[in-house]
């Protein structure tokens, strides 16, 4: 019985975490009850092919009716019980998280299971429940790691949050009118401070490209070069800088490196940090 639960999350879990990673329609800026509805319904629909994929390879190793009915249906409850935890994902990102956590369950039981059932002996028993419980913790880890990526790739619509703001790090109004003026109703301006040490240009560049796209309506980017070595590294990142209206400044013998360097200097001081953003580096 274990076996075919075991198989049965063999098959489903690379087919869910391939889903995760194929190409998805444009994410819906407001929620409507019919959206919601659809991503249940497909998020079923794909558990329920999950479970067929699973039956399917039980039936070829020609499983028992009883194992291959218990596998198939194991993998589709799994993605039924996962839907009201994951009902703000892509139907992609639910049939990954629950396909791979089904393996992960199943194949801590198996093992458990397998270790007391060999009769190995009471030292090597008690070395294998040590190994298991090893085994259970990298699950976890994977699962957190799993739960982030499922998170950032499948989440349909985000909610942004704007936070109160500390009365102890407030800066005075006359200091944000004159550095950043703008009607009451307009946003805030949001510096986004880039750091680069010895990076290869061409990723930084997608950086840069990726936070052009944020959607947000007043954001101004700074990239600060700290210390690069070679200018070739450097000096085409600040082309494109110059070409797309982004701040580039390159720091020479400055002490320390990223977080370190220009960046500690940056968010020491609110004020600064103000001006630093609207005006451009110094």
């Amino acid at each position: 019985m274990l076996e075919a639960l075991v198989i049965a999350g063999i098959v489903a879990a690379p087919l869910g975490s391939a889903a995760l990673f194929l190409p998805a329609r444009r994410r819906m800026r407001t929620a409507t009850a019919w959206t919601a509805a659809w991503r249940v319904i497909v998020a079923i629909a794909g558990s329920a092919v999950l479970a067929a994929a699973a039956a399917g390879v039980l039936y070829l190793l020609k499983a028992t009716d009883g194992n291959l009915i218990l596998g198939g249906s194991a993998v589709a409850v799994a993605g039924l019980v996962w839907l009201p935890v994951t009902r703000n994902w892509s139907p992609r990102a639910h049939l990954c998280w629950a396909s791979s956590t089904f393996l992960f369950g199943v194949y801590l039981v198996y093992a458990l299971e397998w270790t007391f059932a060999s009769h190995l002996g009471a030292a090597s028993t008690a070395g294998g429940v040590l190994l298991w419980c090893l085994e259970v913790v990298a699950a976890l880890m994977s699962c957190a790691y799993l739960w982030e990526l499922c998170d950032a790739l499948g989440t349909e619509r985000w909610r942004r949050r704007r936070p109160l703001p500390d009365p102890r790090r407030r800066v005075p109004t006359e200091v944000l009118q004159a550095v950043d003026p703008r009607p009451d109703n307009a946003p805030p301006l949001v510096s986004v401070h880039v750091p680069a040490h010895n990076e290869p240009p061409a990723m930084v560049i997608e950086t840069l490209r990726a936070l052009l796209r944020l959607d947000y309506p007043r954001v101004q980017i700074v990239v600060i070069d700290d210390n690069t070595d070679d200018e070739w590294q450097w000096r085409p990142v600040e082309s494109w800088c110059r070409r797309h209206d982004v701040t580039f400044k390159h720091l020479e013998n400055w002490p320390g490196y990223k977080s370190g360097a220009r960046l500690r200097a940056a968010l020491r001081r609110p004020v600064d940090r103000v001006r630093a953003g609207a005006a451009g580096l110094p």
